[in-house]
């Protein structure tokens, strides 16, 4: 990476950290996940341990900034409800630390947990332990509230959640390739092995996209996307051979795509706050085809919107630095051009940038710039 590149990346995080500031309470220790958005899931509190460590990293708070951050949370972390007393529940207020219900409203029940989300946040508490030993004893008082056994069955990752007919709690296998391998390895470094969900041999059934082999979901209703694997390489390191491999072929994939096309493609989960979701899964396959744009709720239509991810962007050019992914970087500028923050990318056709700035593009850039910087996983003390 030249020294342009990194100048370009250095630029990045101090717009992303913008965001973070301007959305920070600090009652709680939590950030707002959008600028218009009062809540908060444990998947976007694993982004501000991830924004506040990699700040630090690049210098842009101080020593005692990051820890008066990041003890607030955790503070936060200890005393807030947990949903049936397991885990914590899908969705908190920012400003307070409350756990909510599916209307935002103050509950001491919640609605149930994603150990999806989870497996996130324990990657992240273990990189702030790893890393940082002062404030492992608060992070071992907030993991030994949660109770990791109740969210593994039978090898694999158990969501929960409070049916909205008959009020009752239900558990369901939660996870398909990439995003589940990436949770997996979160739970496995405090104890919890879901042996399934962590080998994407379990499920994993070979298909080619634009003439690159991947690992598609044989259970359907996959989410292959770029995310999972930016984090893992950028915060785990590829802890195995095949997380690496598949890294690469689902870059190579997008790039065979800009071959074809002509268009830039680099595919992530963001909040694009257009209708009728508001949030979009693009994806380099799903239950049989290639490069779709689908809803949480599984919904497919041909006029969903397709972006250039600027997480995607950053997260790629950080771990496997090429002319494509520069170009891809360069692509998502726009993006970012006020400096108040990232929104999720810009249009793949008109280039123009997608409304809204949102928490989880800007801690990626912020771990993308670090990264970069460091040149190892993120959970490494040093990279002697």
């Amino acid at each position: 990476m030249d020294e342009e590149q990194r100048r370009v990346l250095s630029s990045a995080a101090k717009t992303a950290w913008s965001y973070v500031k301007r959305n920070y309470s600090a009652s709680s220790g939590m950030v707002k996940s959008l600028d218009t958005w009062e809540y908060v899931t444990i998947w976007d509190i694993a982004s501000m341990a991830a924004a506040y460590h990699s700040a630090h990293g690049l210098q842009l708070i101080s020593d005692s900034d990051y820890h008066n951050r990041m003890t607030r949370l955790l503070q936060t972390l200890e005393t807030t409800a947990l949903y049936d007393n397991a885990a914590f529940n899908k969705l908190y207020a920012a400003r307070s630390g409350s756990m909510v219900d599916r209307a935002n409203n103050v509950s001491t029940r919640g609605y149930g947990w994603s150990a999806l989300d989870l497996g996130r946040f324990l990657v992240w508490m273990a990189i702030v332990t790893k890393t940082d030993p002062a404030l492992a004893p608060e992070v071992q008082r907030v993991i030994g509230r949660l109770k990791l056994d109740r969210l593994v069955k039978d090898g694999y990752l158990m969501g929960a959640n409070v049916d909205t007919r008959d009020q009752k709690h239900h558990e369901y296998q939660e996870g398909r390739l990439g995003y589940e391998q990436y949770s997996a390895e979160g739970f496995a470094l405090w104890g919890a092995r879901a042996e399934h969900a962590l080998e994407f041999s379990a499920n994993g059934t070979p298909v080619d996209v634009f003439g690159v082999p991947v690992l598609a979901d044989k259970r359907g209703s996959d989410l292959l996307t770029s995310e999972p694997f930016i984090m893992m390489g950028m915060e785990l390191g590829w802890t195995r051979v095949d997380w690496e491999v598949q890294a690469r072929n689902v870059l190579a994939a997008q790039r065979a795509r800009y071959n074809r096309t002509g268009t830039i493609t680099m595919l992530s989960e963001d909040a694009v706050p257009v209708k009728p979701a508001y949030f979009y899964y693009y994806l380099l396959h799903s239950d049989g085809k290639d490069f779709v744009v689908r809803t949480p709720t599984g919904d497919l239509d041909a006029s969903y919107p397709r972006w250039v991810s600027t997480k995607a962007a950053f997260g790629w050019h950080a771990l496997f630095p090429s002319d494509y992914t520069w170009s891809a970087v360069r692509a998502v500028l726009p993006a970012g051009a006020s400096g108040s923050g990232w929104t999720a990318g810009v249009y793949e056709r008109s280039r123009r940038p997608t409304p809204g700035f949102n928490l989880n593009t800007a801690a990626i850039v912020l771990e993308a710039a670090y990264y970069a910087q460091r040149g190892c996983a993120l959970i490494r003390p040093s990279c002697s």
